[in-house]
């Protein structure tokens, strides 16, 4: 395990060596345009200039400062550095949150071992991703911002962290409106505390600005709120939101027209059709609401995409990863970040070259596009899975519970899998009731006697023809032997919740939520009956389980 964080260590050591080495030799490598206006503009908050400036240097269009006044009383204390100083403080900053950012988002999905040498492989190659890239090329905010949702987002557990964390969110919306959209996430897991704590916080920067800096406030939020030219211009390549997909398809700014407004509706709708579906994982409840942000946001520039970084890390580790087709999405994801479509199609503009229009437009699109097929994706895959669930053959698992601990069996075979633990079972034959092939199987491998109880968990697909379902059981007869395994091993709730998610089947994995909540409610009730059963269907895995 050391050699391991060692060996992730030293991967993401090289990569940010890498990328200050290319800093150095590449003229775009530290424009940091971003910063520059962070840090001169905000200087202009003690005099009321702050809406006045605009960025001197050479940038592809008018930089001026277009953040909330809060942003500049939080960013005011750069302008007393010299800019070298904060510049590469900025990029340091950048990569140590966006190392953070990755394992609260492992932590999120459940993942408690092997985190932060996992989080620094991640970080490592997030890093030359295009959202991620130009984020330290222009030495943006955006991974800091995204760090803190993510941060607030694990305070939620408890309702003083819904507060203090919904309280963060209104202050992150009081320097870019963007982060405002996780407010939606709040109430989408029934936890309004935390969407009233963002709007407090939110409504206070507004009104201790009004109090200290009022001409600066009025000229924002009376005049230049909601004007996205001021930003810069909707359709270039690099804004991967709706509006300016559509306004590039146009060929004009469609600004807030009924176009605009049916594809708001449509990403609505399919927003709301994809939290139906995760409404029990909070985490991909908030890769949802982030989605949705940059879809309907007037202005979605490639940076802002950073949340790329979680939604993959959720496709892997995550709920999403239960979802059919996981590994397609994902890779459609890697390939879109990897290749930089944006950046080409800007980079093609800025040279003599020409491209048709319409290619432009199809190509240019395709962010937003994808991001509308993922919401898609979510929302319509359980029902496909319980159209084909319905022609698989079902192999059961027993979750034997004794005394307030659960029986697991080490695999044999196959080579793949020996070593690993899973709940015992195998394939219903024909003619046969899954209770009846849970006691056959459990005679057959174990040597004992157990009454079967209710479904515990979600089904997990194995197969186009198989599907695995759990079932709690009570022990009657016999003592467990590991007649087919290499082992046995009786484990409680706590033990589950430390279990190491790589020495576990794959298929398992998904019920030890479900799992350690039975033995914590056996604990203290004798176990009779559970209300685990699944409230959506099934996810599909690669690895079968023993299937007899």
């Amino acid at each position: 395990m050391r050699s391991r964080s060692v060996l992730a260590t030293a991967i993401l050591a090289a990569s940010i060596i890498a990328r200050l080495i290319w800093d150095a030799a590449n003229a775009n490598g530290r424009n940091f345009v971003d910063l520059h206006v962070y840090r001169d503009g905000s200087a202009g908050l003690a005099d009321g200039s702050l809406y006045l400036f605009t960025y001197s240097g050479s940038t592809d269009f008018a930089l001026p400062f277009t953040y909330p006044p809060f942003a500049a009383v939080v960013l005011y204390p750069l302008s007393l550095l010299p800019f070298s100083l904060v510049a590469i403080l900025w990029e340091l900053a950048t990569f140590a949150t966006l190392y953070g950012s990755v394992v609260l988002a492992l932590r999120l999905c459940g993942r408690t071992t092997g985190v932060y040498a996992l989080a620094a492989v991640w970080a490592a190659i997030a890093i030359w991703c295009e959202p991620v890239r130009v984020t330290l090329d222009y030495g943006q905010i955006n991974v800091f911002l995204m760090f803190c949702t993510l941060l607030a987002v694990s305070m939620a557990r408890t309702e003083r962290g819904q507060i203090m964390g919904g309280a963060l969110i209104g202050l992150l919306a009081g320097i870019k409106l963007t982060p405002a959209i996780t407010g939606l996430w709040y109430l989408a897991v029934r936890k309004p505390l935390g969407a009233v704590a963002a709007a407090g916080a939110f409504v206070a920067t507004i009104l201790g600005c009004l109090l200290f800096f009022p001409s600066v406030t009025r000229t924002y939020y009376g005049e230049l709120l909601g004007d996205a030219d001021r930003i810069g211009p909707v359709a270039r390549v690099i804004n991967q939101s709706m509006r300016g997909s559509l306004s590039r398809i146009a060929g004009h700014d469609v600004g807030s027209s009924w176009i605009w407004l049916v594809a708001v509706a449509l990403a609505l709708v399919l927003a709301v059709a994809a939290w139906r579906v995760v409404r029990d994982d909070t985490f991909g409840v908030l890769m949802v609401v982030q989605l949705l942000g940059l879809l309907v946001s007037p202005i979605s520039w490639v940076h802002h995409w950073v949340w790329l970084l979680p939604l993959a890390v959720w496709l892997v580790y995550g709920g999403g990863a239960r979802l059919m087709g996981a590994k397609v999405v994902l890779g459609v994801w890697i390939a879109v970040a990897a290749i930089g479509i944006p950046w080409i199609l800007k980079t093609i503009d800025e040279s003599s070259r020409e491209l048709p229009a319409a290619l432009v437009a199809i190509l240019g699109s395709a962010w937003s596009v994808i991001a509308l097929a993922t919401l898609a994706w979510i929302a319509v895959t359980p029902w496909i899975a319980v159209t084909r669930s319905r022609a698989r053959t079902e192999v059961v698992a027993a979750a034997i519970i004794d005394d307030g601990r659960l029986l697991l069996a080490q695999r044999a075979r196959p080579s793949d899998l020996a070593g690993k633990w899973e709940l015992p079972g195998g394939r219903v034959e024909l003619g046969e009731s899954a209770h009846d092939a849970v006691r056959r199987e459990i005679r057959e491998e174990l040597g004992v006697d157990v009454e079967p109880l209710d479904r515990v968990g979600t089904e997990v697909a194995l197969r186009d023809d198989l599907v695995l379902r759990a079932y709690a059981a009570r022990l009657t007869n016999g003592t467990p032997q590991a007649l087919e395994h290499l082992d046995l091993r009786w484990m409680s709730a706590d033990d589950l919740r430390h279990v190491d998610l790589d020495d576990v089947v794959p298929a398992d994995r998904e019920w030890l939520p479900s799992l350690i909540g039975l033995l914590s409610s056996s604990e203290t009730n004798e176990v009779t009956s559970t209300t685990l059963a699944p409230r959506r269907p099934a996810a599909s895995v690669d690895e079968p389980h023993n299937a007899g």
